[in-house]
Formats: C-alpha cells, sequence, structure tokens
C-alpha cells in the first residue's frame, strides 16, 4: 500500500518540463544551460522514481495498482476522444463522461484482466519460447472467446450508467457487435500475440491498457455518436 501511495505522489508531483530562455550574456547563458540540464536531470530521476515505485505496488497489491493505472489511462482515451470531438463542434470538456470512462477502468478493465490472466496463465503457464502452440492456444482464448465476452459487458455497462438501459445494449450487440469485434481484431490480435508472446505477465495488463488507450478513443467516439443520434 505504501508503495502504491507513493507512486500516485509522484505521478500528482511530476509537472511537465518548464522551457529555460538562456538570458542575454554568456555567463548568464551558461548558468540558464546548467540549469536546464539539471532540470532536465530531476525529471529523468522522477520518472525512474515512479517507475520503481510501480513495480513495487506491483508486487504489494497487483490488483490495486492495475485497477489504479486502468482508471488512469482509460480516462485519458476518452479525454483524447473529446479533444478530437471539440475540435469538430467546439462542445465543452464534459467531465462526467470522462469520469465513466476512468471508473470504467477502475472497476472493470483493470480487475477483469488481472483476473484474465492469471487464471489464462494458471491454465496454460508461460514458455520460454515465444512462438509455441500454447501462445498461439491462449492468443485464440483471449481473443475469441475472452474479447466478445468483454465487448458485451462494456455495451452493457455504458449503457446502463448511461441511463440507456439494458435494451439499447441488447439492440447494440444486435446490430453492432459484429463489426466492433472485427475492428478490434484489426487492433488486438497482433497486439495479443505480442503481449502473451514477449511481456512478463506482470506487465500484460499494463501493455494491454496502453493498447486499450487508442481502443478507448475509437469506442468512446463510436458509444458518443450513436447517443447523439438516439437524441436527435
Amino acid at each position: 500500500m505504501r508503495a502504491c501511495t507513493y507512486l500516485a505522489v509522484l505521478l500528482l508531483s511530476t509537472q511537465s518540463s518548464r522551457a529555460f530562455s538562456p538570458p542575454h550574456g554568456t555567463l548568464s547563458a551558461r548558468r540558464g544551460r546548467a540549469l536546464a540540464g539539471a532540470h532536465g536531470r530531476a525529471s529523468r530521476l522522477r520518472m525512474f522514481d515512479a517507475w520503481a515505485a510501480y513495480n513495487a505496488a506491483l508486487v504489494s497489491e497487483p490488483l490495486l495498482t492495475k485497477s489504479i493505472t486502468a482508471g488512469l489511462i482509460i480516462g485519458a482515451g476518452d479525454a483524447a476522444a473529446q479533444q478530437i470531438e471539440r475540435s469538430r463542434t467546439g462542445e465543452k470538456f464534459d467531465v462526467v463522461r470522462y469520469l465513466r470512462w476512468a471508473v470504467f477502468g477502475l472497476v472493470l478493465q483493470g480487475p477483469w484482466n488481472h483476473a484474465f490472466y492469471s487464471l489464462l496463465d494458471s491454465a496454460l503457464p508461460p514458455t520460454a519460447d515465444p512462438f509455441t502452440l500454447v501462445t498461439l492456444e491462449k492468443v485464440g482464448i483471449d481473443q475469441f472467446v475472452q474479447a466478445p465476452i468483454f465487448t458485451v459487458i462494456i455495451l452493457c455497462f455504458f449503457a446502463v450508467v448511461e441511463g440507456k438501459g439494458l435494451r439499447f445494449a441488447y439492440e447494440q450487440v444486435r446490430t453492432e457487435l459484429g463489426g466492433i469485434l472485427i475492428k478490434n481484431w484489426s487492433v488486438f490480435l497482433p497486439a495479443t500475440v505480442i503481449n502473451l508472446a514477449f511481456c512478463p505477465p506482470e506487465f500484460r495488463v499494463l501493455f494491454l491498457n496502453c493498447v486499450f488507450f487508442g481502443w478507448v478513443v475509437y469506442l468512446s467516439l463510436f458509444l458518443n455518436e450513436a447517443t447523439s443520434k438516439d437524441v436527435q
């Protein structure tokens, strides 16, 4: 728990680098460059500290760490989607929508994938050689069993939290699931091969969340477009 707290503090305290404009004069310019170098080294040290804290938290609190990380990354995916929409429509940032995606990552995405990969590795332990029938079998289970189930869960979750009801989710599953899965496989089939073949088990959920960031941008735009059409 301490490691999780330390990681959170580091992430909150890390600020974007400020640009140093060297003042006039040779001595002042040297001082400016020295300050900029020191600031850059301090930023790198904070990044290394955050990574070390993340690894420690994975050992001490794996489920909590993966859940918080998923919430942050997936929330960021929706924020990116809203920026795309704002560039087209000029609408204000929807904080409630952002929170829905962040909560989804926290309570569903992180715990679901933590449990799924734990069960998958227990049933089919990782092999030293990444290219084996075991890896192929795990990819098949992930993409053709787990992915359709979890996609349905996503559609149901957002239909419920947005107040549309399970009937709306049923219609989405009936009419849209096939197209969503085809797009899903175009992204996640190669990503899952890389994940299961090369990523250490403890980093699989993190890798998946990073890929899922882009997928959330698509899903968020898709679901919000469906909402806009429904309102109209």
